[in-house]
């Protein structure tokens, strides 16, 4: 049993520079199994759940800025990957997707294993292609070639995404005994991507909107960490002296004057306060934003110009105002509006000093509310941002930590990489793309997540992988804390039983099944007499439990929207 195809997909993404491949056991993808892992260039990781499986990819791509490639079999196994696919998709991380099928004559037989997996991701990949059950035919390999560079080339092109290959295998497809698999010399399809630029006539268009403007103003939605951003926006500012407003999920918290505590301070503004922060010209960079107070001040208070700078050919409006959609780098397009710039224009000082005023405020009364408050898990995760080693990365559950992150800030000083799972801003998911940073870099990686996020992916942990460089703390309030937060459901008459999931679960079992190192924290002085170790280097991962009243954090959350401004 030679399958060369098969082997040869192991060759080209090798060649492609795809040297990671997440594997779940199955037996009709064993031929796709077998060719990664004895393929010289690949790393193979194997995890049973193909759904953490799909995130820890997700996790290790993200890392790595280049596909990796997921291997699982046929049937049902595929639909597990469907959540972190629609993450990936959202979040423009490329990954490769091989599924394992049976010949497309055995679809909908009552045949095991089988179901329709042709097309199965539908949009939310930016491509799917069927390969060739029979390939006795040259026409068969050079088709299966073709393929497989082209869905590689159109995972890394702008914007990044997942992409899907379907598999089909008939039998046998083991290998004889003694028989060895052998890699020939396959043919690599380059793809040379020219960088988008702006025409002279249009930049002398956006320019007269820049020099008409007296209050632009610059928001960073979801960007990953990228140090030469950050220099390209100081500079900017240094010159014109530009508002700019980041959510933590932005990265760019080290931007002299950022904006971080806008979520905090635009609720509790009077109409006229209001009036005097609205931006004629809005540029927006990056995806998707936390701060709703932000949105919804933007989506009520409109500028006369939005632009927004991203390489996509999908447009982007989420704020309702878009006049110019900007397909092109985004650090390209600041550096060049820069280096056009007259340094005589700069922002009205009125407008300018009215943002900063308001985040001084914010962040000094934030910081002072969070050192006196009661003990809950808003202020267990103000400390735990304070204790953050420099130099290491940070992952958000959804919910109520990447909430609470948001309101609270990183300080500028430290350089810290921030990663939330905000494509599709879902819960699942987010011990296992933690699980994959950790996996695929050296950094110490802290993961601040909810009890019911930590539960829900406790799979992601079912593996024999080193997980000595991982932290988490766990935020226990035993349900779905998040919707006491919300009006809608706090007020239905089924709220506990419908809303906010009562579970009484703690992670000390989760530890000693897994070997982790489990400290659990009721009170402040617990937490900080934890916190004084909990970052140090250690042989095994270490788990933080913080357990708070859900009724209590409510309280604690109301106390700080009535207090942050006065």
């Amino acid at each position: 049993m030679i399958l060369k195809h098969i082997n040869d997909i192991a060759s080209i993404c090798a060649g492609h520079g795809i040297d990671t491949a997440v594997v779940s056991p199955g037996s009709r993808s064993a031929p796709l199994s077998l060719a990664f892992n004895q393929h010289p260039g690949i790393d193979v990781k194997v995890i049973a759940d193909e759904r953490s499986a799909a995130f820890i990819a997700m996790g290790i791509a993200q890392q790595q800025k280049k596909p990796v490639a997921l291997i699982c079999t046929s049937g049902s196994a595929i639909y597990n990957y469907a959540p972190a696919i629609a993450e990936a998709y959202y979040q423009e991380i490329p990954l490769l997707v091989l599924s394992a099928d049976r010949p497309p004559e055995w679809t909908n037989q009552y045949d095991g294993q089988t179901i329709q997996q042709s097309g199965i991701f539908g949009k939310h990949v930016k491509a799917s292609f069927d390969l060739p059950v029979d390939v006795s035919h040259p026409d068969a390999l050079w088709h299966t070639n073709r393929t497989i560079n082209e869905a590689i080339i159109e995972a890394v092109g702008s914007p990044n995404g997942p992409v899907h290959v379907n598999v089909p295998l008939r039998e046998p497809f083991y290998p004889e005994e003694n028989e060895k698999l052998e890699f020939s010399e396959v043919r690599i399809i380059e793809n040379l991507e020219a960088e988008k630029q702006i025409s002279e006539p249009n930049w002398t268009a956006l320019l007269d909107e820049w020099n008409n403007a007296n209050k632009p103003v610059i928001i960073l939605g979801q960007i990953e960490p990228n140090n030469e951003l950050t220099e390209t926006l100081n500079s900017l500012v240094d010159k014109t002296n530009v508002i700019i407003i980041s959510d933590i999920i932005g990265n760019q918290y080290r931007v002299k004057g950022a904006i971080q505590h806008q979520d905090a301070f635009l609720q509790g503004l009077k109409d006229s306060d209001i009036d005097k922060l609205v931006p004629d010209l809005l540029i927006t960079v990056g995806k998707s934003l936390i701060s709703k107070n932000l949105k919804l001040f933007l989506r009520n208070s409109p500028p006369e110009t939005h632009w927004h700078i991203h390489p996509s050919d999908r447009i982007n409006d989420t704020l309702k105002h878009l006049t110019r959609h900007i397909s092109m780098n985004s650090i390209s397009f600041f550096r060049s509006l820069e280096s056009r710039l007259s340094p005589e224009k700069r922002i009205n000082p009125v407008f300018n000093q009215q943002w900063l005023s308001l985040e001084k405020t914010a962040k000094e009364n934030s910081s002072s509310f969070l050192e006196r408050c009661s003990f809950g898990e808003f202020q267990a995760t103000y400390s735990c941002l304070k204790t953050l080693p420099d130099n290491s990365q940070l992952h958000l559950a959804n919910s109520m930590s990447v909430r609470y992150a948001n309101l609270i800030g990183i300080e500028g000083d430290k350089h810290i990489e921030i990663f939330v799972n905000r494509g599709t801003s879902g819960i699942d998911g987010s011990n296992s793309t933690a699980v994959g940073a950790t996996l695929a870099q050296n950094k110490l990686v802290t993961l601040i997540t909810g009890d019911m996020a930590f539960f829900y992916d406790r799979n992601a942990f079912w593996h024999g992988f080193d997980l000595s460089n991982l932290r988490i703390i766990i935020l226990n309030n035993h349900g779905g804390g998040i919707f006491r937060m919300i009006k809608g459901p706090k007020n239905q008459p089924d709220y506990e039983k419908l809303f906010e999931t009562e579970q009484k679960l703690t992670a000390e079992n989760t530890c000693r099944d897994f070997g982790f190192e489990y400290h659990p924290c009721h009170e402040a002085q617990d937490l900080n007499h934890v916190l004084r170790d909990f970052f140090n280097v250690s042989d095994q991962c270490k788990v933080l439990e913080v357990f708070s009243d859900s009724k209590t954090n409510e309280q604690i959350l109301k106390e700080f929207k009535s207090q942050v401004l006065h």
